[in-house]
């Protein structure tokens, strides 16, 4: 049996151990076959174990002394085999084996109790082994045990809140929806009806309990299809939804949707019924409104001027106003359903590529054709039509693309007005000659530099005695001598020079590829054969001439302001040499150097700006009659004077024209109204007699300058001035040449308070016709009437017409030129307001104010 034992020890000590031989070691031992799996299992993985290990060790010790006791026995059994023989010596000998076997024996005892001790402190070990880990396990199962418990007892209440919850979401959500919530029993024929329905229909709770109250409160129109649909789902299980009206108590009715489901046993008969009740009246007006609504957009889409197309998601004509049919040639049942690229053939202007995807881009969010594009239509019939197109997706409540909707306009009228303005854009409306924004942008061209370095002439024409027969036979005539005119000089040029209507009665010409001598040649033609005209108007016969200035170009040697500014040089200086000729630019002429002087007094004038070297002078404006006295005690008109390099003055007309042909006066009349202000602020700061009128020039430049209303107002904020106090005076041909402007800025200050003066009127007696459209003030009587009145009755005739007309219009008069007490009689008799002149008053510098104390008495009628 220790044999045994100790085979399957050694053997389960091995690395690789053998199975069987273990079994059979530990059979051999008188192990029990069931035992020897656990044994094998407790060795294997317990053996590292102190005590265990010991008790492992004593077994091996064991079994050491076990072998040699075997060994032992052995001996003794083959001496006991001699002992016939050998009697004496195998007794000796026993003794030895004896005392060898005591001494085994004597060993075996401790081996035998430290075994047994080992066993017994593993089994103990093990033993507190598992109770502690029994504890622990129990230990863990009670804690894992109660957290389960405490989660079920949580889960539970979180159940039951949750179900509280939903059914007060339930009702919530009931009430808050207007629906009501009714369940049948159909065995009983019991209903529930929740109390939404009472609430609603203002009936009594107690009330509704009954099965048929229900269809008594139907309307009768709805009472059938809902008895109808409840019978087909009670029969047939076919889905119940059904919309109908019920009664309220107040005798009105409520639009209600029903859905409901039955409950069914094996046999499939119902014998339950639970279903929702909603309240869809505000749905059911919805509808109504959408639906008058959509009546009016069809009403609209068939009324609007434009074709408008909506297609499906597919491109395919889902709808199309009558326009639309009248545009694409075809009625709508004949397209509704087609492609739109196939009803509605759409070719690009510019390239003649059909459009064939003209919605595909709103369907797919993507950029198409820009609004503005070119696009033609072609119709079945052949007949093409220029059209403008714009395209929108549309979209359902979800904001997904169910279709587009097409808008087309024929812009067959818009193109032929568009080119109709085109033309008059670059085309005098008078004559039909191009005008000045096409002969610069022709000129421009010829200026640009080419291969074969042509030379082109360039000639400003300005007619001559125009004003007389324009002021005295009156624009009709003016207009017919211009169209005249630009006839004779387009029959004269050859097919390729271009004529162009520069201003009222200024021409330009563009002799392209001609030199000197024939641009000389060609001028000459034209002069004479304008001065060969006889204008015939009213019974009279006019003659005319025109001054021509004429300048040659290299391409790319000069701009279009020098060519147009030479030109212009050599027109003026014609004219400046006895009208009706021709004067040839170049850069040598000494007359053209004169020219050039003048146009330094641009530099002069921009100068004397910039320093500040420039004074104001007044002039007294005096009353001729008491009423005018007594409102107007202090009338002055304020003027301009100018200081030069060295101190002197220099008088208006000496710089006044040179500023006005180059642009100055806009700058020159800001200063003057600058340092007005300014000097009735001073004024009224000083506490001096306030000036009831002080009257501005504005110039005609000034006029046009849109910014002038904004300065005006500026300055006024800055010096805090009294509109009522301030006149602007105006010439009558800068009112006429700006006469639309002229009237918005004199209507704008006028709302402010301040008064408008023409000045120098009567000049032309077509002043007169555009005296209505202006709403001035003052006419200030041209000096040239007023200063010979005394000694001419035509003169004196026509101050009493002017002021006739003037006071029959609401305006007030003022006489210049008045140089004596002879010459202001004259105007008072006639009954002219006020009276201005060197007789009255000579201009005085507006510093210091004393000025004022110079003005003399006038001695009243």
């Amino acid at each position: 049996m220790p044999e045994g034992d100790r085979l399957a020890c050694n053997e389960m000590n091995q690395v690789a151990s053998r199975y069987s031989v273990i079994v059979d070691g530990f059979l051999a031992g008188r192990l029990d076959r069931d035992d020897i799996d656990n044994m094998i299992w407790s060795y294997r993985y317990f053996k590292w174990l102190p005590d265990v290990a010991r008790a492992v060790a004593f077994w091996e010790s064991g079994d050491r002394q076990t072998a040699a006791l075997r060994q032992l026995g052995e001996r003794l059994h083959s001496q006991k085999v001699q002992r016939r023989s050998a009697s004496t010596e195998v007794a000796a000998d026993d003794g030895g084996i004896m005392n060898e076997i005591a001494r085994i024996d004597t060993a075996l005892v401790p081996i035998e109790e430290g075994f047994s001790t080992s066993l017994g402190n593993a089994s103990r070990w093990a033993r507190d082994v598992l109770i502690a880990g029994i504890s622990i396990v129990a230990l863990l199962l009670l804690s894992i045990g109660a957290v389960l418990v405490r989660s079920l007892t949580a889960r539970s209440d979180r159940l039951a809140e949750q179900l509280h919850l939903n059914q007060e979401r339930l009702l919530l959500g009931f009430e808050g929806s207007s629906a009501g919530l009714w369940d049948w029993n159909i065995r009983d024929g019991t209903v529930y009806y929740s109390p939404w329905f009472s609430q609603m229909l203002g009936y009594d709770t107690t009330s509704m309990t009954t099965p048929t109250i229900f269809i008594d409160l139907l309307h009768p129109d709805d009472r059938a299809l809902a008895q109808q649909k409840l019978k087909q789902h009670l029969e047939s299980d076919e889905r119940y939804r059904g919309e109908f009206r019920l009664r309220r108590n107040d005798g009105s009715y409520l639009w209600c949707r029903s859905r409901g489901k039955a409950v069914r046993d094996q046999a499939g008969k119902a014998t339950r019924m639970v279903g929702s009740l909603i309240d869809i009246t505000d749905l059911k007006a919805a509808e109504a409104t959408v639906f008058a609504e959509k009546e009016m957009a069809e009403v609209t889409l068939a009324a609007i001027a434009d074709a408008v197309v909506a297609t499906d998601t597919d491109g395919r004509i889902t709808y199309c106003n009558q326009v639309a049919e009248h545009l694409l040639g075809q009625p709508a049942e004949h397209i509704i359903g087609w492609p739109l690229a196939l009803a509605c053939r759409i070719f690009d202007g510019a390239t003649g590529i059909e459009i064939v995807n003209l919605v595909e881009p709103a369907l797919r969010n993507l950029i198409g054709l820009a609004p503005d594009s070119i696009l033609d239509l072609h119709r079945t019939d052949g007949k093409i039509v220029p059209i403008d197109h714009s395209v929108a997706p549309i979209r359902n409540p979800s904001g997904e693309v169910v279709g587009a909707v097409v808008v087309l306009h024929d812009v067959s009228e818009g193109r032929r007005q568009q080119a109709r303005l085109t033309h008059q854009a670059d085309h005098d409306a008078l004559t039909g000659a191009p005008n000045r924004r096409a002969f610069e942008r022709h000129l421009n061209a010829m200026l640009v530099p080419t291969s074969t370095n042509r030379h082109h002439a360039v000639m400003y024409l300005d007619l001559d005695q125009f004003k007389v027969i324009n002021d005295t036979c009156g624009h009709a005539a003016g207009d017919e001598l211009i169209c005249q005119v630009s006839m004779i000089l387009q029959q004269r040029l050859r097919e390729h020079d271009l004529l162009a209507r520069l201003g009222g009665d200024e021409f330009g010409i563009l002799l392209e590829n001609c030199g000197l001598d024939n641009a000389y040649q060609i001028a000459e033609t034209l002069r004479q054969s304008i001065a060969d005209v006889r204008f015939g108007w009213g019974g009279q016969t006019f003659t005319i001439g025109v001054s021509i200035g004429l300048v040659t170009l290299i391409p790319g040697t000069t701009t279009f302001k020098d060519i147009l500014k030479a030109a212009d040089s050599a027109c003026y200086l014609a004219k400046e040499k006895g009208r009706n000729r021709v004067h040839v630019y170049r850069a040598d002429d000494q007359e053209l150097s004169l020219r050039k002087n003048e146009m330094e007094w641009t530099s002069r004038i921009k100068l004397a700006l910039e320093q500040n070297r420039f004074c104001l002078y007044s002039q007294p404006i005096v009353a001729l009659q008491p009423y005018a006295l007594s409102t107007e005690s202090l009338h002055v008109e304020i003027l301009l004077r100018m200081i030069d390099e060295n101190d002197q003055l220099i008088q208006p007309m000496a710089f006044i024209p040179a500023a006005e042909r180059y642009d100055l006066m806009p700058h020159i009349d800001r200063w003057v109204v600058h340092h007005t202000f300014k000097m009735l602020s001073e004024r009224r700061d000083a506490q001096l007699p306030e000036i009831t009128t002080c009257a501005i020039n504005l110039s005609g430049c000034s006029i046009g300058d849109e910014r002038i209303f904004d300065y005006l107002l500026e300055q006024q904020n800055l010096f805090d001035i009294a509109w009522e106090s301030i006149c602007f005076e105006i010439t009558e041909t800068a009112a006429i040449a700006n006469l639309s402007r002229a009237v918005v800025l004199i209507t704008q200050l006028r709302a402010l308070g301040c008064r408008f003066a023409l000045d120098d009127f009567g000049a032309g007696m077509s002043s007169f016709g555009y005296l209505k459209h202006l709403p001035v003030d003052y006419l200030k009587i041209d000096g040239s009437f007023v200063k010979d009145m005394v000694h001419d009755e035509i003169d004196c005739a026509m101050v009493a017409a002017i002021h006739q007309v003037g006071h029959v219009m609401g305006k007030k008069t003022i006489a210049e030129f008045v140089g004596d007490d002879a010459t202001s009689d004259k105007p008072r008799a006639i009954g002219v307001d006020f009276a201005q002149g060197f007789g009255i008053g000579k201009p005085q510098p507006v510093y210091p104010f004393n000025f004022v104390e110079k003005i003399p008495a006038l001695r009243m009628a």
